[in-house]
């Protein structure tokens, strides 16, 4: 693991002429392919491979609007003073820094996929959190495994014909590095996960303040296993809906919204990140800092999320309704 270099060097060049990650080769020759690098984020940093580098490149300009959307989420964490953040669909950790940086609270973080776990983990590690419980697990409604795709935002596969091509779990970098794992991992695969419900696996947390979710089209079937938890802990909700996913997998954003409004106030939000009409509206919004738009109410949401091109996500923040 080593410090990005020519960081600054591409947010000054991006600021004059904003490339973004077409900087990709200036920092691939100052930093090579092998290994993992620190890249700035906020007050820490993020380990990736150097193999992803235009990834890199993208979240060397954009910083923390990379994940922009967690700003909605911040207030609310903020105000929360006891029980447990639980991020499912932790990625290679950027929510769990950002957590972290808002709120001292315990984290338990869920990622099934194995190598980005393996880099959630060094994240943990490589910034020296502490009270993070990293789970390499998948959740859904039911305990067992599941067939995952691999990839940069891997997925479990929807309907029972896909066959996983191999267990693919090492805990350690494979004989041929990370440069290796990482390329195998951006060409994508199918591998068998574990898989359980947060009923089950949170059964003995006192409390629990928030739940993040952001699972690419099977947020329904966690929720579906998580009814008890929200009757029980009634933890404020932030759960990233992806429309045309969802239907792959059954369900609608309007029934995702039927299974949560009956016991959740709701507010809804997304932002419009490269769906555009237009190639070229496509490649200038690259280039901007993502804006936010809050839903003035289910009507604009669901016209949005029904929407061709509509956002890519919409997202639900919830607080439970008064008793």
């Amino acid at each position: 693991m080593r410090p990005v270099r020519g960081g600054k060097l591409v947010c000054t060049l991006n600021c004059f002429l904003p490339l973004g990650r077409k900087y990709h080769p200036l920092l691939r020759l100052l930093n090579g392919s092998q290994g993992l690098l620190a890249i700035p984020f906020g007050q820490y940093r993020v380990m990736k491979p150097a193999a992803w580098i235009k990834s890199i490149t993208s979240e060397l300009v954009l910083g923390e609007d990379m994940a922009i959307e967690f700003e909605p989420l911040k207030a609310l964490c903020q105000r929360c003073t006891n029980g447990h953040l639980i991020d499912v669909g932790a990625n290679l950790g950027l929510y769990t820094l950002l957590f972290r940086a808002t709120s001292p609270l315990p984290i338990i973080a869920y990622e099934p996929q194995p190598f980005l776990f393996k880099l959630l983990q060094w994240n943990i590690a490589g910034n020296e959190l502490s009270g993070v419980d990293a789970r390499n697990l998948a959740c859904g409604n039911q305990r067992g495994e599941v067939a995952f795709s691999t990839g940069l935002n891997g997925s479990i596969v929807a309907g029972n014909s896909a066959q996983a091509s191999g267990s693919n779990r090492p805990d350690a970098p494979s004989s041929g590095g990370w440069a290796a794992e990482a390329q195998k991992t951006l060409a994508g695969g199918i591998v068998n996960v574990p898989v359980t419900t947060l009923d089950e696996n949170l059964a003995d947390i006192e409390k629990i303040a928030v739940l993040k979710i952001d699972c690419e089209g099977y947020e329904y079937q966690i929720l579906q296993g998580a009814r008890g938890l929200l009757k029980r802990h009634r933890p404020l909700l932030f759960v990233e809906v992806h429309p045309e996913q969802l239907v792959s997998f059954g369900h609608s954003t309007r029934e995702l919204l039927e299974l949560i409004s009956p016991d959740y106030e709701l507010e809804f939000w997304y932002f419009q990140i490269g769906r555009h009409a237009s190639k070229l509206a496509c490649s200038l919004a690259k280039f901007r800092r993502p804006q936010a738009h809050r839903c003035a109410d289910v009507a604009e949401m669901l016209a949005a999320a029904e929407s061709t091109p509509g956002p890519a996500q919409v997202y639900f923040i919830g607080q439970p309704r008064k008793k």
